[in-house]
């Protein structure tokens, strides 16, 4: 079979690579494919490569090479492909779940910027004077639209023999004045609870920044589960459970526990909802400063095939009450928050293999107490 593949190729080269020729041997090359025969497909698409560099050939070699789990080659042939101007949508979103699966199996380090425009960068009250006791006090500062940079990297690294894997997803905004600028940083170890790899476990530390000094950090024990999972749904759940600790604010310091629900449905071909419902509680060191609160976002996006533009839309209400009165406010602090933010994408929107994201978000944060109470929008253009 071999030397009849070569006598096609060198006729094809003779030929001035007849499309006959090579159609013939493309077919030898997909029969292989599909009996199972990998090793002489494998065989088969590399000597077209030598021929032809025409993107199917590349495509079905890097399916080949993935059903062998050579995967680092089969997944650089896959970005070839994609990054291909003239490569259709639909194959770029078949390469994405190809790509995908090769991350899930073999690990990813993958980094993202995003232009940010804040109109709050320091969520500061649009009020104009507070009641402290007897005294009244006018804030030196008020809210300054500021734009910058964000940063961002994932990490993925699985450890089969013992059926885990090492995570990381950290980000960093980068304004003019480093007054605003934030470092956040999650970083762990999941592991499979069981076989099915629906019930996982985790241990992570999380840690943040302000203007280059540290602010928090948060060791944690969580659970992550998929709870239900169809063709056109997936239910899934979280808990997490750790300790606060504030560098400057000791009196902060608290226990913390989170869970969530996340559904996601296909709705119709074009259409998906979503909704997520998550509850939170934090026990301080001080009571004034312990609270517990929820969050209710449903959410809703389409996909228009014919000028494959994605729109999305999600929107959230959430409430925080507080255990005691502020010691210097004199009221127990309750809040109210509502987030609108909208996406706007395109399949055709790329730089690079990265595609380009729109975002516009309205923030309000509504409290009994003027001086926690404002306003934000932000504008972003993500690149990921």
């Amino acid at each position: 079979m071999r030397v009849l593949v070569l006598a096609l190729l060198v006729s094809a080269c003779s030929a001035h690579a007849n499309e006959d020729v090579l159609q013939r041997a493309f077919a030898l090359g997909m029969q292989a494919q599909e009996t199972g025969d990998l090793a002489r497909a494998e065989t088969i698409f590399r000597e077209m490569l030598q021929v032809t560099q025409t993107p199917r050939v590349k495509l079905e070699l890097a399916r080949t090479l993935f059903a062998q789990a050579k995967y680092a080659e089969a997944k650089a042939l896959f970005r070839e492909v994609s990054v291909q101007p003239e490569t259709p949508w639909r194959v770029r979103d078949n390469i994405a779940l190809f790509v995908r699966e090769i991350e899930e199996r073999a690990g990813y380090l993958k980094f993202g910027a995003t232009v940010v425009s804040d109109s709050n960068p320091g969520n500061l009250a649009r009020q104009k004077e507070f009641a402290i006791g007897d005294l009244q006090v006018t804030p030196v500062d008020a809210p300054k639209r500021l734009t910058g940079l964000r940063y961002s990297a994932q990490g993925w690294k699985p450890f089969e023999p013992i059926g885990g894997a090492g995570y990381l997803t950290a980000s960093y905004v980068d304004y003019p004045t480093e007054e605003f600028d934030r470092l956040t940083v999650d970083a762990g170890f999941a592991r499979n609870l069981v076989a099915s790899g629906r019930l996982r476990g985790k241990a992570g530390l999380e840690f943040g920044t302000a203007d280059g000094h540290g602010l928090y950090q948060f060791p944690y024990l969580g659970l992550d589960a998929v709870l239900g999972q169809s063709e056109t749904s997936r239910l899934a759940g979280e808990l997490k459970f750790g300790k606060v600790r504030f560098s400057d604010f000791d009196y902060l310091d608290a226990t913390y526990r989170s869970g969530a629900l996340s559904l996601r449905r296909e709705l119709t071909q074009s259409w998906s909802g979503t909704l997520r419902a998550a509850l939170e509680g934090s026990r301080a060191a001080e009571q004034p400063y312990a609270y517990y609160g929820w969050d209710l976002a449903p959410g809703i996006s389409a996909f228009w095939p014919e000028t494959t533009f994605l729109v999305g839309a999600t929107v959230s209400f959430g409430r925080r009450k507080y255990a005691e009165a502020d010691p210097l406010f004199g009221l127990r602090r309750e809040d109210e928050k509502t987030r609108v933010e909208v996406t706007v994408g395109n399949k055709k929107w790329r730089w690079r293999d990265s595609y380009v994201v729109l975002v516009a978000s309205l923030e309000e944060n509504r409290s009994n107490i003027g001086f926690f109470h404002y306003e934000k929008t932000n504008l972003s253009v993500v690149i990921e």
